[in-house]
């Protein structure tokens, strides 16, 4: 009997997770303003300045991507790549879409490459100026095996003091040992 529910609990271990889509509410009522590309570029839109979101992310997977926004105001959405500067619209811009298959109040992106360990921003903004309001984004892989993760990528860690003080010793000891051989 014991065998048998070892069997059943392995196979049941075995099963690899799905990861699921990261979704997330908020508003673009930053007070931060840009002028926003058209699409992917490289045209700036000429109805603006207009109030945006910023929201970083990054994923453990390379993979397809498909990113949608809903929002209670007029919306475009736009992916940037390594870095986001509001005053330099085109630098790193990926993909952008004003109304999705929901129309107005709709954007999506969709089968988006994007790579593991890579910086990515995704900006929610308004068509127009004057367009505020809230939004609920949603970020999903393609594959559904992918970790995606809002924020900044951590950065690498640095060596506690105590170990740098151990290699000290270390290397001094080393020194006095080769200098009495």
């Amino acid at each position: 009997m014991y065998k048998k529910l070892l069997g059943v609990l392995f196979v049941v271990m075995a099963v690899p997770a799905l990861a699921v889509p990261v979704s997330y509410p908020d508003s673009n009522g930053t007070g931060d303003f840009w002028d926003r590309p058209i699409g992917a570029g490289p045209g700036i839109s000429g109805l603006g300045p207009v109030q945006y979101h910023v929201q970083a992310f990054f994923t453990d997977l390379d993979d397809l991507y498909d990113i949608s926004s809903v929002q209670d105001y007029d919306g475009y959405i736009h992916v940037y790549e390594n870095n986001f500067d509001p005053t330099d619209q085109l630098n790193g811009l990926l993909a952008g879409d004003d109304d999705g298959p929901g129309g107005i109040g709709t954007s999506e992106i969709l089968g988006l490459a994007l790579s593991a360990g890579v910086q990515y921003y995704l900006i929610t903004s308004a068509f127009a100026a004057g367009d505020v309001g809230s939004m609920t984004n949603t970020i999903a892989d393609q594959s559904g095996l992918a970790n995606i993760t809002l924020g900044l990528i951590p950065p690498p860690a640095v060596p506690e003091p105590a170990t740098l003080l151990l290699m000290g010793v270390g290397l001094v000891g080393m020194g006095l040992r080769r200098r009495k051989a």
